[in-house]
């Protein structure tokens, strides 16, 4: 039988981080799941940590070999996938406590396309970090148009049905996950709003360090699906980002 849950993690000489989401995945009290691991070819001990925790998971592969890039390790995730839905859940990215995939899927509405929560972003040593953003994710019913300023919520706290999960588009190197939900949202999935924080985020990604060409490629996405007044509406919605702050945690 196919699980229900098909977790993705994609990792590149990982081992600094990768036990902190191996951990995560395997206290969780719900159990019918399996963990696909797509590898880019690491050299230190990302291999090894793997092997040693598919024995204590209830399913899972691996695959260890050259890739074009992140984006396209996660389509091979995809493509390896088995679940009924899937998640992408990065090396050094782990869920929020033990319970929240049993908390999920135990009170899923029958025939949700996208599940969603709230995130907290965490630092290396794994402390919540403050809210970086302006506002919560939206609430309620998820649209496309909640992506007109870029990404309404944090893209690991999203699983997806895997029958309607689009590959993403290997044009972008940094930002593809953007492009990846406005074309999943305009599919018009049923989607339902856990209300719940479901991840912790590892800050520091490669978005992060390449800043300048992850806003290049950004732009070029909102202007590609919205036009140019999305990328208008984007650059305000930044400023008022840095203008307002942070808003206070949702429990």
């Amino acid at each position: 039988m196919r699980p229900r849950l098909s977790i993705i993690t994609v990792t590149y000489q990982a081992e600094r981080h990768l036990v902190r989401t191996l951990e995560s995945t395997a206290s969780q009290t719900w159990r019918d799941w399996e963990h696909v691991f797509v590898d880019g070819g690491s050299t230190d001990g990302t291999l090894p940590l793997i092997r040693s925790y598919l024995s204590r998971a209830p399913a899972g592969s691996w695959i260890s070999e050259p890739d074009q890039g992140l984006y396209d390790a996660m389509n091979k995730g995809i493509r390896a996938a088995r679940g009924e839905y899937l998640v992408f859940l990065n090396a050094g990215d782990a869920f929020w406590d033990e319970r929240t995939l049993e908390q999920l899927f135990t009170r899923l509405p029958e025939g949700v396309d996208v599940l969603y929560g709230d995130h907290r972003y965490m630092n290396e040593v794994g402390e919540i970090l403050p809210r970086r953003r302006a506002r919560p994710y939206p609430v309620g019913s998820l649209r496309v148009s909640h992506f007109r300023t870029g990404m309404a919520v944090c893209h690991q706290a999203v699983f997806v049905r895997r029958e309607v999960a689009p590959f993403y588009d290997l044009r972008y190197r940094l930002a593809a996950d953007l492009d990846w939900i406005i074309r999943l949202m305009r599919l018009n999935p049923r989607t339902y709003d856990t209300g719940r924080v479901v991840v912790r985020y590892l800050t520091g990604g490669v978005s992060a360090r390449r800043l300048r060409s992850y806003v290049w490629e950004r732009t070029h996405i909102l202007y590609r699906h919205f036009g140019p007044w999305a990328v208008l509406e984007s650059l305000v919605a930044m400023v008022a980002r840095r203008i307002r702050g942070g808003y206070p945690f949702r429990g």
